[in-house]
């Protein structure tokens, strides 16, 4: 049974996964934009290419707070595992399908048919601050749950949405292929810019360009009272 969201796939590990791949993402799209700038280059395409350092800091990032990994063949990406959930951080390309398609290369296709890791001591989190939190009864019940979901962890996306000039946002959702596409459930924006005063005035029309447009005031005939 697929996870409703992200929320829910990851439990009590949700708010500090959100605070950390977002400061991860943003980190990372600064050196690329400032990698795209140095290289004054008319084409974007090195900085769509980002992806790699994207999946190679979040891994480094969840490590450094004790999480496994998974390294999905044939590719050998690394994907960190949170409640014995992948999190995948991913820049979308802006093909019209390109979500659906997510899985349409054979690393990413395994991403789907992963197992969770053997039962053991040593499940730092942010939760318990870095103290085992995995015993004997749990790892019955983390082999129960694997079981029921037939050997196969879900899938996180971590959807990054951005350009040389503007990162547009964050948003995740647990991901499902199944019919050779890829569904979201719980998609949610997790992280959008803040909109400044500099660019909400630039949205008004200033009062010394243009024509202003009176309003249209029709004349109506009152009734008056009879003078008889």
């Amino acid at each position: 049974m697929v996870p409703n969201s992200p929320a829910e796939a990851l439990g009590s590990h949700s708010p500090g996964v959100h605070d950390l791949v977002i400061e991860v993402v943003q980190a990372r799209h600064e050196r690329a934009v400032e990698a795209h700038e140095a290289a004054a280059t008319r084409y974007a395409m090195g900085f769509g290419s980002q992806w790699r350092d994207l999946l190679d800091d979040t891994r480094d990032a969840f490590k450094d707070r004790g999480y496994p990994s998974r390294k999905l063949a044939p590719g050998g990406y690394r994907i960190p595992i949170v409640n014995d959930c992948l999190v995948y951080v991913w820049r979308v390309p802006s093909a019209p399908d390109a979500v659906s398609d997510f899985a349409s290369s054979t690393t990413r296709m395994n991403g789907f048919s992963a197992s969770p890791p053997e039962p053991a001591l040593f499940d730092n989190s942010f939760v318990d601050g870095g103290a085992p939190t995995l015993d004997g009864v749990a790892g019955l019940e983390v082999q129960r749950l694997v079981t029921l979901l037939g050997g196969e962890m879900p899938v996180v996306l971590v959807m990054v949405r951005s350009s040389p000039r503007h990162l547009g946002s964050i948003e995740w959702a647990v991901a499902e292929f199944a019919a050779g596409k890829v569904r979201l459930h719980g998609e949610e924006t997790i992280w959008e810019p803040e909109l400044s005063m500099d660019e909400a005035v630039a949205d008004i029309e200033s009062f010394d360009s243009g024509t202003p447009v009176a309003p249209a005031v029709e004349l109506q005939e009152q009734d008056r009272p009879s003078d008889a």
